[in-house]
């Protein structure tokens, strides 16, 4: 059914895959933890619970309209603040406090859903407030929507984790074999897309090995295939995952659904397949926690909403001060200054790094071209990054700085350490606002 095909660019960092051999564990429940209501991309949902109320794990907390996921706590225990207030990631957004009871007792009114059409089978998803357990944070009911006109041929898991450090999708695939393929072919059938495949870096031979089995076991040999894809960052990006396993390249500016394909994290399709059996829906994550500081190094399971400070202490907290922490992987993960920031829905990962944490001075472009080689969709990052820095929207949009997926492939690669990565981020908002500048209606007409 699927070949691989080859994509452009791409970069070999230390893969630093030392927690691959953790299994998941779970921590003690906090005290207390802060669920902001912005996890997802899309308006942000409006608190349903008040102060003083009872929250069971599983209630619903948060809820919306359009692009959006519901929002439910993750602890038992007592609404302690409803308001609206600064993240330490800049943003303002809602945000519910739960005081935890410590007996993480769940809601009662939780119960195994059911469907019978592709609508309903949506609608179940989106009650369960799944969003790109990868890193995206869509909301995944709303992407499993197919666009007026579109319809999907494929479904691609997406099980590469080429990101260094991070192994929990890693440990998800050899830990829950069978949910991940079980959810694979409920997606699959309830979406009514005819084949599937699972696409895994060949650096995870053992994760490849038991999915192969599995599929054999349930007999879905027929629509289900694992691709081994050879090891390189950023093989997991979206519109690599597509070309690796289709051919087909995504347009600038358009959707994978415009080249028929639906693309889902594994440890996402792994937790709707939970949901569909236990009714419970998305309250937890599993963080690699790693580091040169960190005490001890592992996968945990940790409640949506607990701090960064609680849930590296609950696993042993820190050998040393670290320089720098990541929320996410070196290479896209963000760092942050408050570590009593919440960890998200979307959240893989807190690295705590000393020895690796300071970037050598940026030197001037020597116009090597090694960033362009480097590009995953044959952009030419040199000339983005000297738009951004020049605040020339015009040169910016002539590069297509939107259709970069801010990789960080050509800031690895590039000898003179420019912060490429950085300053095409930054391009982007120039960019925006130029356009919201020149969209606006004028006063008066």
């Amino acid at each position: 059914m699927f070949s691989l095909h080859k994509t452009l660019g791409g970069v070999h960092p230390p893969q630093c895959k030392d927690t691959r051999d953790c299994p998941v564990t779970s921590i003690d429940p906090p005290k207390q933890v802060r669920i902001p209501l912005n996890m997802h991309i899309g308006a942000p949902c409006k608190p349903v619970v008040a102060e003083g109320d009872h929250v069971y794990v599983g209630t619903l907390i948060g809820d919306g309209e359009g692009l959006y996921a519901p929002i439910h706590a993750s602890v038992s225990g007592t609404v302690t603040f409803v308001g609206t207030e600064t993240l330490p990631t800049g943003q303002t957004a809602p945000v519910v406090e739960i005081a935890s009871d410590g007996k993480m007792e769940h809601d009662p009114a939780i119960a195994v859903p059911s469907y019978t059409t592709k609508e309903e089978f949506i609608d179940c998803v989106r009650a369960s407030g799944m969003v790109g357990l990868g890193g995206a944070s869509f909301p995944t009911w709303f992407k499993m929507r197919a666009p007026k006109g579109k319809e999907f041929e494929y479904l691609l898991i997406n099980a590469m984790e080429c990101e260094p450090f991070i192994t929990s999708d890693f440990r998800q695939m050899l830990e829950h074999t069978e949910r991940v393929v079980e959810g694979v072919a409920r997606c699959a059938r309830a979406l009514e897309i005819p084949a599937a495949c699972i696409g895994v870096e060949n650096n995870k031979p053992e994760a490849q090995d038991a999915l192969e089995a599995m599929i054999k076991e349930k007999g879905y040999e027929d629509f289900i295939e694992v691709l081994r894809v050879p090891t390189k960052y950023p093989a997991g990006g979206e519109k690599v995952v597509i070309e690796a396993a289709t051919g087909r390249q995504v347009p600038a500016g358009g959707l994978p659904a415009d080249v028929g394909c639906l693309v889902m994290n594994v440890t996402t399709v792994s937790m709707v397949e939970e949901f569909f059996r236990s009714g419970m829906p998305l309250v937890s994550k599993v963080l690699t926690i790693a580091g040169d500081c960190v005490a001890n190094p592992g996968n945990y399971e940790v409640p949506i909403g607990i701090s960064v400070h609680d849930a590296v202490e609950a696993t042993g907290g820190l050998s040393k001060d670290p320089r720098k922490i990541i929320m996410g992987g070196p290479m896209m993960g963000r760092t942050i200054s408050d570590i009593d920031c919440p960890i998200l829905k979307a959240n893989n990962a807190i690295l705590c790094i000393e020895d690796k944490a300071i970037l050598p001075d940026e030197t001037p472009c020597i116009r090597c071209g090694r960033c362009v080689r480097a590009c995953p969709l044959g952009l030419m990052p040199f000339a983005i990054d000297a738009a951004a820095r020049a605040h020339d929207a015009v040169k910016l949009d002539e590069f297509a700085v939107m259709n970069c997926m801010e990789c960080g492939s050509c800031a690895f690669a590039c000898p003179a350490h420019r912060r490429i990565t950085a300053s095409i981020h930054e391009g982007k908002g120039i960019y925006r606002s130029e356009v919201a500048r020149l969209t606006q209606p004028v006063k008066g007409a």
